[in-house]
């Protein structure tokens, strides 16, 4: 990332939301069509019921902090993430989305983005932050084993074939 790169992250504004909105939803629902969690035909809508469960309130939702990533005056993308708790009672922060807008990509924005909200986090008095990445985004995996995190869980398939049928 060179060292005049000026990226900030501001806290979106609620005109903001929906266009945001309009764009994670269907991506998060063909992921989970992509790992075969939801069918292609209940996705959007099992997307859109988990993202309007979790922002209630939009942009005003109590524990989630949603913010716009802006560059030189420009806007670059999106970052979302929430308090949460562990198992055990602890709270820990959570990123529910990174968004580079593609033409942005490749800037060093997202790893600018992170050590953003990883001070966010800090300011929240909280020490752990979590997140979440499908297997097939590997340029996202790379990015957060970069800026240090570590695997906590793997899920792993393998597709083998229909075996015989039962009667």
């Amino acid at each position: 990332m060179p060292e005049s790169l000026a990226v900030g992250i501001e806290r979106l504004r609620t005109e903001e939301l929906q266009p945001y909105l309009n764009r994670l939803i269907p991506e998060y629902a063909q992921d989970h069509v992509q790992d075969g969690s939801w069918t292609p035909e209940e996705a959007e809508g099992r997307a859109r019921s988990e993202v309007e469960s979790l922002l209630p309130h939009g942009v005003d939702t109590p524990d989630h902090y949603l913010f716009a990533i802006r560059a030189q005056g420009e806007d670059v993308g999106r970052i979302w993430f929430a308090r949460r708790q562990d198992a055990g009672g602890r709270p820990y922060a959570f990123v529910y989305d990174l968004l580079v807008y593609p033409q942005h990509r490749r800037h060093g924005y997202a790893e600018a983005a992170m050590r953003a909200i990883e001070a966010k986090v800090r300011e929240l008095g909280l020490e752990r932050l979590a997140l979440h990445v499908f297997g097939t985004n590997a340029g996202a995996i790379r990015l957060y084993q970069r800026l240090g995190y570590t695997t906590t869980n793997l899920l792993m398939a393998k597709t083998v074939g229909a075996g015989p049928r039962r009667a």
